[in-house]
């Protein structure tokens, strides 16, 4: 029989997660004994080397030329940038296909053959995102049966876990190496209704990485009076993995000494807190936003949980107590909720009969209700009396926050006498005030329908789109005096 498991791709550490025979998720380790994967892939020697001696040469490369390695690549996941590695030029989509081959193969020597897997991604990761998340999982030979955001997935743990109110509502704060979701979802038990999700795509502890590398930089800089750049600091002693480190130093003492060049250097924890200010109000904007989305107050809140490293972080630690009153919850690792939330939904979804009758039991138990994490519409023409021209806007027709599966539907007319095409947008946005604007969505799907000639303007043309739990699109053109009709499905499995 095949193992039940869930994958949590992260920006600076990924994790696997099993829903073992009992029903319960474990975390699988690697050959080391860990937990905790370093999302690094590295070229040593002429042989693809992943995890910690892949991190190992990161840190040797910065500031180098030739580059034999690369690190968080996740946050480009869905763009066309791509990385030097010697000869090599990889996409974010094949390193993370690297990353997720070592993760199955480990995987595999330590708990058998695995079944179609849940793979974790952030809750405001774009549609091209999702896509080449699921085309890295492909490439590396794995079967996918569901994907999941990361702050339901943590909420699924935290309600399994029965550490929480037998019901109650909470916010999930997830805040990771590279991107920020804030969640807030009503539990019952073990059932999860995510209620509203908001987050920040490239915001995480990379960035408070290069944050605290400032403060070092401007120190030495002051200490000796001779100037260095960023580059020379990378290869120089100041490089982001000693830097990472020394971030992970001062979550737990007020100062840290540095030693590179010559000189120590001593960095207190207000310097760190201060030199990340900025990011820290943006994530506390996020959170109110959130509660507006909602329609909720923090004092409606039941209480705070979180998810992901950075998390650890004082600064952080008190954004949540200024913006929901209270303090988090600490009550799981947030470096493991998401993997462990993974491999729950991963039991849940599978069919009864691959599972023991424990897990059977374990799996009925569980319930996850999400929510779109977008704004998706269609492109259309609205009249502007004044000018008396017509021009054009964004349509919504399934909001941001809608309860998933849902279906939905508007009805358009043709503009002009004799038309005998209609584009046919499919459009994604994040901010609901930017919805009537063109130039602030993406198009992520497009086909064109058919029209009779020689009719007048003013014929509808009914829209609907149905968005099921596996966050696939079903989009419907049709003209409804003639029965015309054009589909086109926006699959996060398959693409276009």
């Amino acid at each position: 029989m095949s193992s039940v498991v869930g994958i949590d791709l992260g920006t600076t550490y990924s994790a696997v997660a099993q829903f073992d025979e009992f029903g319960r998720p474990v975390m699988v380790p690697d050959q080391d004994g860990k937990y905790l994967l370093p999302s690094c892939v590295a070229l040593i020697h002429g042989e693809w080397r992943v995890g910690s001696d892949a991190r190992g040469q990161w840190a040797a490369d910065h500031g180098m030329e030739q580059k034999s390695s690369a690190a968080r690549f996740k946050r480009e996941m869905g763009t066309s940038r791509d990385y030097p590695i010697a000869e090599h030029r990889l996409t974010p989509v094949e390193l993370s296909s690297h990353l997720l081959r070592y993760l199955a193969d480990y995987t595999r020597k330590s708990v058998g053959p695995i079944a179609p897997v849940v793979i974790t991604v952030p809750a405001n990761f774009s549609n091209e995102a999702r896509q080449a998340t699921m085309n890295a999982a492909k490439d590396a030979g794995l079967e996918v049966a569901n994907i999941i955001n990361e702050p339901t997935a943590a909420a699924l743990y935290y309600a399994y876990s029965g550490k929480l109110n037998e019901a109650g509502t909470y916010a999930v704060f997830d805040l990771g190496g590279g991107t920020f979701d804030i969640t807030i979802a009503r539990f019952d038990g073990k059932s999860v209704n995510v209620i509203w999700s908001d987050g920040i795509a490239r915001l995480g502890g990379v960035d408070f990485d290069e944050a605290l590398q400032m403060v070092l930089k401007e120190k030495y800089e002051t200490l000796t009076g001779e100037e260095i750049s960023i580059q020379s600091m990378n290869h120089e002693g100041f490089d982001l993995g000693r830097i990472q480190d020394m971030k992970h130093s001062l979550s737990r003492r007020d100062k840290v000494s540095f030693f590179a060049r010559g000189q120590v250097i001593e960095v207190t924890r207000k310097e760190f807190e201060d030199s990340i200010s900025n990011f820290v109000t943006q994530i506390q904007l996020c959170c109110e936003n959130a509660l507006d989305g909602a329609e909720l107050e923090a004092v409606q809140l039941d209480g705070v949980i979180l998810a992901g490293g950075s998390t650890r972080i004082p600064a952080v630690q008190q954004c949540v107590e200024d913006v929901f009153g209270c303090e988090p919850l600490s009550i799981a690792n947030v470096d493991e909720v998401v993997a462990l939330g993974a491999a729950l939904y991963a039991g849940h979804r599978s069919d009864q009969d691959v599972l023991t009758k424990l897990q059977q039991v374990s799996a009925a138990e569980l319930s996850v209700q999400d929510v779109a994490n977008k704004n998706f519409g269609t492109k259309a023409l609205s009249w502007d009396a004044e000018l008396e021209k017509p021009f054009a806007i964004n349509s919504i027709i399934i909001r941001k926050g809608t309860r998933i599966p849902c279906s939905m539907t508007e009805s358009y007319t043709t503009v002009s006498d004799d038309q005998t095409t209609v584009d046919c947008s499919i459009t994604e946005c994040d901010h609901a005030e930017l919805d009537y604007d063109p130039k602030f969505v993406r198009i992520i799907g497009q086909t064109n329908l058919k029209l009779p000639p020689g009719r007048p303007a003013g014929q509808e043309i009914r829209v609907t789109y149905e968005y099921d739990i596996n966050q696939i699109m079903h989009c419907h053109f049709e003209d409804v005096e003639s029965g015309e009709k054009n589909e086109i499905t926006v699959d996060l499995m398959k693409g276009l």
